[in-house]
């Protein structure tokens, strides 16, 4: 073998050694870090009763990153397992696994920080609205210094500001970062506690390209049993149990959080190094500290599991707060409810468990898909093989739109609609704004007691909490305050008031609840059944007197038939129409207009009409009113028809017009001529106007004419008159014929 060959085989086994040396060394750390085991752990009971538990620095959540295969990727692991996932090799054996797929180009800054491109996107939101508002505090984060004079917060290498971070050295911007991210939370949550977060930067060795620890972070102690606890017997993160009890439980700080300071010795690959920046830009190469340690706080408020999901164990033997808002729809209990086995079972039940906090359950109508529709409660992530660290403390990836803590890069996440704050509410971060240590609630809500009109303007007063000024949804329940399916009004701005229009529902149970806006407290409801009374009368319809027809009379001359009003509406603005329900038959209106009150119609009545009443109906457009009118029908006359006698010369012609008529009641069918008996001349008759055309009359001498007229009923009329025919000519008569 030659010697150089010799020389480079035996530096590659020794790199190869040197890795593994390391490998082995970080999957120590990670698995210690991420223990989610009691061995060991000192238990301590106060003299108040609250025990309390010191967890050395497990059941954290570790930040790690790798570089080796393209673009720095990072990555929040909660298991050992999850951790070799993601590097793509067993730490432990130093065997190749499936690495973790690369995320799209287009979200490799939020991959960065182990999350989804909104989820990085809320938390920046987070920091602008807390410099766009500087509203005051709800509590206090404490950021304590734990290093050493020279390093970490303490470095004292020149930098350049950036991103809005206006430090000068190193360890300036590393603490501005944290106090910023400290500041987003205060106005997250309510503690009258100060709480307090030991942070470190230090090196954390191995970190080289292959992989590394950016950070980690997670409560130092947990307690139960502690004066005010919702939950007897259940385990509750340090700066949680301390905000519910106001008070101190434990003389350590409440959070453990360590970052590493190699990073920023491009200790995963050269030119990487933490961003500083409080804007939202991450140049390539850089994770953005501030998002990371935004998250790592977030676990070390409460949002993490205690128990071993892998064996459904609890911690130390007793539940944890987030066991209690754990509901499997198969088992139809909460984890709380369960045995060990079933919890382990519960773990990989995909798609059927559910998180069943009441704030969740309120504001949770806007999903599409992971919503259990009856109930509102939402579906946990529950993969079946399981996932260690991931398992049980997400959302359920299906979850559409998406949600800010699904265990997946996600795309278009609605960020005003995510669940974030109200999960942290479910677990006991209850609203106390003026911070005297009591969950707050409105007082004095009205309208209560009382009778109001619907249409009316009534203003819908409450007494806000002492410091509450947070936007309020308002809801009517029309049950005694049973359900609220009304709202009124949602997600205003809080004055103490709200000028409402009382809609026309007519109830004797009334109840207005106020409530901060997507969340079931602060809230408070009108003490006294209130009623809307329906104040809209009804319109009424007065008949006019008593009007007559005859039958075949048609529709004529409209008639005035009554007249309409209303207590509320004008009247003019009535609509009126006839219904069946009136006695008469045959009888009808038509073309009917209400004339400022004043009603007139058409009447008709047909050949076969009887006398007796004609409805009417009035409208308000909700309410109704009827009125009867009195026609009296008579019998049909037969048509009106007679003519005049006359005179015409011999063979002479002319037209002969109707003395009266032709007339009748409704119209005439026909006019014929009747058989002329001694006439020959020529003889012919309109059959509508009745006029007779005379022509060559003859011959000489008296005769009779007659004439049949017959109306739509069938009644005819037979008239007669004398013609006479004479020989001297011309002659003028009285008629005009010559």
């Amino acid at each position: 073998m030659k010697a150089g060959f010799a020389l480079a085989l035996t530096l590659t086994c020794a790199a190869a050694l040197a890795q593994s040396q390391e490998d082995r060394a970080l999957a120590e750390r990670i698995a210690t870090l991420t223990s989610k085991s009691d061995a060991g752990l000192l238990t301590r009971a106060a003299a108040d009763g609250s025990v309390g538990i010191e967890l050395a620095g497990r059941l954290r959540h570790v930040h790690l990153a790798r570089g080796d295969d393209g673009p720095l990727r990072a990555s929040c692991v909660g298991s050992l397992a999850e951790a070799n996932r993601f590097l793509g090799r067993d730490l432990r054996s130093g065997d190749k696994l499936v690495a973790a797929s690369a995320p799209p180009a287009a979200h490799d800054v939020a991959a960065l920080h182990g999350m989804s491109s909104e989820e990085y996107a809320f938390y920046w939101s987070l920091a602008e609205q807390t410099k766009a508002t500087h509203a005051p505090h709800s509590s206090t984060i404490s950021i304590i210094n734990a290093d050493g004079a020279g390093e970490g917060f303490n470095s004292t290498v020149a930098r350049a500001p950036e991103g809005g971070n206006a430090g000068v050295t190193l360890g300036q911007q590393r603490l501005n970062v944290f106090n910023r991210a400290a500041d987003i939370w205060e106005e997250f949550l309510d503690s009258t506690l100060n709480i307090r977060v030991t942070s470190n930067f230090d090196p954390i060795a191995p970190c080289n390209s292959n992989g590394g620890v950016l950070g980690f972070a997670g409560p130092n102690t947990a307690h139960r049993d502690f004066a005010n606890a919702p939950f007897a017997s259940t385990w509750y993160p340090a700066a949680l149990a301390n905000k519910i009890s106001a008070s101190d439980l434990s003389a350590q700080d409440d959070i453990g959080a360590t970052f590493n300071s190699d990073v920023d010795n491009a200790c995963l690959g050269a030119g990487t190094r933490f961003y500083y920046g409080l804007d939202n830009a991450t140049p390539a190469g850089t994770v953005n500290l501030l998002v990371v340690v935004l998250h790592e706080l977030g676990h070390g408020l409460g949002f993490l599991s205690f128990t071993d999901e892998a064996t459904g164990a609890y911690f130390n033997g007793f539940p944890d707060v987030w066991a209690r808002f754990m509901f499997d729809r198969d088992q139809n209990a909460t984890w709380f409810q369960m045995t060990q086995a079933q919890r382990q079972a519960s773990a990989i039940n995909t798609n059927d468990l559910l998180w069943d906090g009441a704030n969740v359950r309120q504001a949770s109508d806007f999903l599409i898909a992971a919503l259990d529709v009856p109930t509102g409660r939402v579906q946990l992530f529950t993969p079946n093989p399981l996932q260690p660290g991931s398992s049980i403390s997400h959302w359920n990836s299906s979850a559409s739109p998406n949600l800010l803590m699904e265990p997946a890069i996600n795309v278009g996440l609605p960020l005003t609609l995510d669940l974030t704050r109200q999960l942290m509410r479910d677990i006991g971060w209850f609203r106390d704004a003026n911070d005297d240590a009591q969950a707050d609630s409105f007082g004095a809500v009205t309208p209560s007691g009382t009778t109001i009109a619907p249409g009316s303007q009534v203003a819908i007063t409450w007494v806000n909490p002492p410091g509450f000024s947070r936007n309020v949804t308002l809801e009517l329940s029309t049950n005694g305050g049973a359900s609220f399916a009304t709202t009124i009004a949602s997600g205003i701005a809080n004055t103490g008031s709200f000028n409402w229009t009382v809609p026309n529902t007519p109830t004797t149970q009334g109840r207005i609840r106020v409530r901060e806006h997507n969340f079931v407290a602060p809230a408070a409801i009108s003490a006294v059944n209130f009623t809307i009374g329906s104040s809209n009368t009804a319109p009424s319809f007065t008949p006019a007197a008593a009007i007559s027809r005859q039958r075949g009379s048609p529709a004529g001359a409209a008639v005035v038939v009554g007249t309409v009003s209303d207590a509320q509406t004008a009247a003019g603005s009535l609509t009126v129409t006839q219904i069946m329900g009136g006695s008469a038959t045959g009888v009808s209106a038509s073309a009917i207009v209400n004339g400022n009150g004043t009603v007139s119609a058409a009447i008709a009545a047909s050949c076969n009409a009887t006398s007796g009443t004609l409805r009417f109906q009035v409208s308000d457009g909700s309410l109704l009113g009827n009125g009867d009118l009195q026609v009296n029908v008579s019998n049909n006359t037969p048509p009106v028809l007679t003519y005049a006698a006359s005179t015409v010369a011999s063979g002479a012609g002319g037209t002969i017009t109707p003395a009266t008529g032709p007339g009748d009641n409704g119209n005439i069918a026909s006019i014929a001529l009747l058989p002329q008996g001694t006439y020959g001349g020529g003889i012919a008759i309109n059959p509508v106007s009745g006029v007779i055309t005379l022509s060559n009359a003859g011959p000489i001498g008296s005769h009779v004419i007659s004439v049949r007229a017959i109306d739509n009923c069938g009644a005819n009329t037979d008239t007669s008159f004398a013609l006479t025919v004479q020989a001297s000519q011309p002659m003028i008569f009285a008629n005009g014929f010559e």
